[in-house]
């Protein structure tokens, strides 16, 4: 179940959207921003498809048998297959946003008609410094933050009493993996897509990174020749689930210009992080009359 969203007065771009769940949020995003990215791109003549996957929001789960990432993978293959019938249209982008990254990537990865990524809150790796750093500000800050009190007490339940422990569920959203298998797998994945030159866009928020020096949740990637094709970003006034204006503002300014980018008189040198819009590029709130389809 989706929402397909066109230019309505202009033909739409070689390349169009496709946005899918961060973990169990509905297929709109948190804060509606798949709602907003999506009425920005049409604003600029790019359409695209914003939907859940199997067993979340409004979409049946088809098979349960298969594995997490297999699913994810078949229903963004469908995604394409139903925008390529509508619209002829034969090449994608995919904005993936926490747990979405992965799925985003392995289908990026086993599909070429993917050309583009743009990944938030995804796969990071900060070195020692950067997580002391992080753990001294988030410490220095939480005793000043109107949930402290709460958060103390259940993590005081969760390790003192038993009958409070949590075990992950299974489930659609997320599976869990060591942190050496992860980095090995986003590796490999990362120099197999730029190679391809697909173009990849990594943000990062404030609120779960804290800070930010010298790309430092790609760690001991940072030096990789991968690292300096990607456009690399780190979003300080934005948060994990963008609910503030000033994030929400942010994260449309940087995707919806970068996707549009890619998308209009594309090719790979125009998709290059040297090309790569203006953070500063206006953001289109709310498009002119005309510029979407009503929904």
């Amino acid at each position: 179940m989706g929402m397909i969203t066109i230019p309505m007065y202009r033909a739409p771009a070689d390349v169009a959207c496709l946005m899918l769940n961060m973990g169990a949020n509905h297929r709109v995003g948190p804060r509606r921003i798949n709602v907003k990215l999506a009425h920005v791109l049409a604003a600029r003549g790019v359409s695209s498809l914003r939907f859940d996957l199997g067993g979340v929001g409004d979409s049946d789960a088809s098979d349960a048998s298969s594995d997490l990432q297999a699913r994810a993978v078949r229903d963004l293959r469908a995604g394409m297959d139903l925008l390529e019938n509508m619209l002829g249209i034969r090449k994608f982008a995919i904005v993936g946003m926490c747990s979405g990254v992965e799925h985003a990537m392995t289908a990026a990865a086993t599909d070429t008609r993917v050309v583009a990524l743009s990944l938030f809150d995804g796969f990071a790796f900060p070195d020692r410094r950067s997580r002391w750093e992080r753990t001294l500000r988030r410490a220095l800050a939480a005793p000043a933050h109107p949930s402290f009190a709460g958060k103390a007490k259940r993590w005081l339940q969760r390790h003192l009493l038993p009958s409070h422990s949590t075990k992950p569920l299974p489930g659609f959203f997320a599976e869990r993996k060591p942190p050496e298998v992860n980095a090995v797998w986003f590796g490999a994945t990362m120099r197999r897509l730029v190679e391809r030159k697909v173009a990849v866009q990594l943000l990062y928020s404030g609120s779960l990174h804290v800070c930010d020096h010298d790309r430092d949740q790609l760690g001991p990637f940072r030096s990789e020749p991968f690292a300096q094709a990607v456009q690399y970003e780190f979003m300080r006034e934005a948060d994990h689930t963008l609910c503030t204006a000033r994030g929400q503002q942010l994260f449309l300014r940087s995707v919806g210009g970068w996707v549009a980018a890619c998308a209009i008189g594309a090719g790979p040198e125009r998709r290059s992080p040297s090309t790569s819009p203006s953070p500063l590029a206006p953001v289109v709130e709310r498009p002119e009359h005309g510029a979407y389809v009503p929904q």
